[in-house]
C-alpha cells in the first residue's frame, strides 16, 4: 500500500518513510522518489524513530497497524498529530496484548484509518469505549499492471502463456495468496473431485506459499499438496511471485476464487482479479462484500457451505463463458471507477492535511 500510495500524493505533501532496517537494502532508500530510513530494530527502533521526527517535525504521523508505537509517539510528541492505519484484525488481538490496553493506546491518538466500513464495525465492536475518529480508505489497484482477459491482446498473452505450462484448452481456476488455513484454500481442494467431474478440463493453480518470499512449507501446505496429489495433472502448485509479475497469472485464469475461512477485511485479490477482468467467487463475509458485487463482478460463497457453494459457482462459471465475459468486464469497470491507488491517495492525502 505504501509503495503505491506514497509517490502518487507526493505533490501535494512532503514524506518520508520510516521502516525497519534490513541487512540486504540500504540505511537510506527510496520509494519512487520519496525517501526511505530504515531504523533499527528492537528497543533501539522508537528512538531512532523519535530522533529523525524532532528534527523533522512533521505535521502528521501515520502508524500502520502497530496501536502501542502509534501512542508511544504521541506520548512523546504530544503536539504532534498521529494518525494509526489499521490494514486488517491482527495487532489488535489478544494475541498480541489484552484488549483493555490496545484500547488505551487507540484513544490516545488522532484517528485510525482503515480499508474497509466492515474493518470500522469490528473495531467499535471489540473496542466500545473507542472516542477517536475512524476513517475509512478503501485499498486500490493499478490497471495499467493488469492486461483484460476478454480483449485480443489479453486472449493472444493467455493462449500463449497457457502453451508454455502445457496447458492448453483448460479451463484455469486461480487462487493467489498465502497457504494458510484462515485463507481457505483445503475447501477449494476439498471440492476440485466435484468440479473436475463436472469439468472435465478444469484446472486449478494455486500461486503462493505459507510465507511472503519464503517458499519453506508447513504442515498444511503439505496437507494441500497431499489433497491435490491424485489430481496432480490437473492442479499445479506455484511459488510466490512479488508484485507486479503476479498480474501474469491472473490472465491464465477464467475464474478466480478467494475462500477466506475468516473475516478479511478487504482483500486485495479481489480488485486483482477484477482489474484482469476476471469473475471472483469469494466469501461472502468480511469487508470483500464491500468489493465484489454479487452477481454482477463476481458471486459471492455463503460461509456456512463454502465446499458445496465453491463446486456449483465454479462450475457454473466455467461452462457458461458468456456470464465471465460479462462479469469479468463489470469488474474491470468497477476497477476503473472505484478502486485505483489514484483514488485512495487522493483519500489519503486529504486524511494526511486534515480534510475528512
Amino acid at each position: 500500500m505504501i509503495e503505491k500510495v506514497v509517490p502518487l500524493a507526493s505533490d501535494q505533501l512532503k514524506i518520508r518513510i520510516f521502516g525497519l532496517s534490513d541487512s540486504k537494502l540500504p540505511n537510506i532508500g527510496m520509494v519512487g522518489h520519496i525517501p526511505c530510513y530504515r531504523m533499527p530494530g528492537g528497543r533501539r527502533y522508537l528512538q531512532s524513530i523519535l530522533q529523525h521526527l524532532r528534527k523533522w517535525r512533521p505535521d502528521t504521523v501515520d502508524v500502520h497497524n502497530r496501536p502501542r508505537l502509534a501512542y508511544q509517539i504521541k506520548s512523546k510528541l504530544p503536539f504532534t498529530r498521529v494518525l494509526l492505519t489499521l490494514h486488517s484484525t491482527t495487532f489488535i488481538s489478544t494475541t498480541y496484548s489484552p484488549l483493555a490496553e490496545t484500547s488505551r493506546w487507540m484513544n490516545e491518538v488522532d484517528g485510525i484509518v482503515v480499508n474497509s466500513k466492515y474493518l470500522r464495525s469490528e473495531l467499535l465492536f471489540r473496542f466500545p469505549d473507542l472516542q477517536v475518529p475512524i476513517l475509512v480508505n478503501p485499498l486500490g489497484v493499478s490497471l495499467e499492471d493488469f492486461i483484460p482477459r476478454w480483449t485480443p491482446l489479453g486472449e493472444s498473452l493467455r493462449l500463449a502463456r497457457l502453451a508454455d505450462f502445457g496447458w492448453e484448452n483448460r479451463k484455469v481456476v486461480l487462487y493467489v495468496g498465502r497457504l494458510l488455513p484462515a485463507k481457505g484454500v483445503h475447501h477449494i481442494l476439498n471440492a476440485w473431485p466435484a468440479i473436475q467431474k463436472r469439468v472435465p478440463d478444469a484446472m486449478l493453480v494455486i500461486v503462493g506459499s505459507a510465507f511472503y518470499g519464503i517458499q519453506r512449507e508447513t504442515a498444511y501446505v503439505r496437507e494441500l499438496k497431499k489433497l491435490a496429489e491424485p489430481y496432480r495433472d490437473h492442479i499445479a502448485f506455484l511459488p510466490y511471485v512479488e508484485y507486479p509479475r503476479v498480474a501474469d497469472y491472473y490472465n491464465l485464469a477464467d475464474v478466480v476464487v478467494v475462500p477466506s475461512g475468516e473475516e478479511e477485511a478487504f482483500g486485495l485479490v479481489n480488485v486483482e482479479a477484477m482489474a484482469a477482468a476476471i469473475p471472483v467467487v469469494a466469501t461472502n463475509t468480511g469487508g470483500i462484500p464491500e468489493v465484489v458485487s454479487d452477481g454482477q463482478s463476481g458471486l459471492l460463497l455463503p460461509p456456512g457451505s463454502l465446499q458445496h457453494s465453491i463446486v456449483e459457482y465454479v462450475s457454473y462459471l466455467l461452462s457458461n463463458e458468456e456470464v465471465c465475459r460479462e462479469m469479468g468486464c463489470t469488474g474491470r469497470e468497477l476497477a476503473r471507477s472505484r478502486f485505483r491507488w489514484k483514488h485512495t491517495a487522493e483519500r489519503w492525502g486529504d486524511l494526511m492535511k486534515g480534510i475528512e
